[in-house]
């Protein structure tokens, strides 16, 4: 009779030991679909502010901020290109050498992030891309990368469209 006990228990035990691994074995497929989401962006604009220029066309006001970490070794830059309606920020080391993205936010115009996100979009097809955000507050869907460094964040109309984006990477 003790046996017939224990072998429901062990079942019981396999399976969430099963589902327990399953869920430390790796990013899930929405932490997955954001970072693609957040790449695929930022191919959109290049790999520097030479190749933004390019895309976007000269700005209408270029900003250069010294930055500091106790984290990193040298001091760097905060660039920001200002153009109507779209603000993008990078992280700029080594004299400009080596770049990548703080930020791209964009809040009219044209320009659009990857798969076709673009402002006026419905915000049943952003799920349809994104999936449902992680946070909601008020009219602000925000999506994290696996390393919750780097977010992205919608904001919505009264119709329910996108009126704002941003893509922000964080670097502690």
């Amino acid at each position: 009779m003790a046996a017939k006990r224990v072998v429901p228990a062990l079942l019981v035990l396999v399976v969430v030991l099963a589902f327990a691994g399953a869920a430390l074995a790796g990013p899930s497929e929405a932490d997955e679909r954001v970072d693609a989401f957040l790449d695929e962006t930022a191919r959109l604009f290049g790999a520097s502010e030479a190749d933004v220029v390019k895309i976007l066309g000269e700005p209408r006001e270029r900003q250069a901020v010294p930055f500091s970490s106790p984290h990193d070794d040298a001091p760097y830059e905060i660039v920001t290109l200002l153009y109507d309606g779209v603000t993008v920020s990078l992280y700029s080391m080594d004299g400009g050498a080596r770049q990548f993205f703080h930020q791209i936010r964009v809040t009219s115009g044209p320009v659009c992030f990857a798969r076709k996100v673009c402002l006026g979009l419905a915000r049943e097809r952003l799920a349809a891309v994104l999936g449902q955000p992680e946070e909601v507050e008020d009219e602000i869907w925000r999506y994290s990368d696996m390393s919750g460094y780097n977010e992205l964040a919608f904001t919505f109309d009264a119709r329910g469209q996108v009126d704002s984006m941003a893509w922000t990477a964080e670097a502690d």
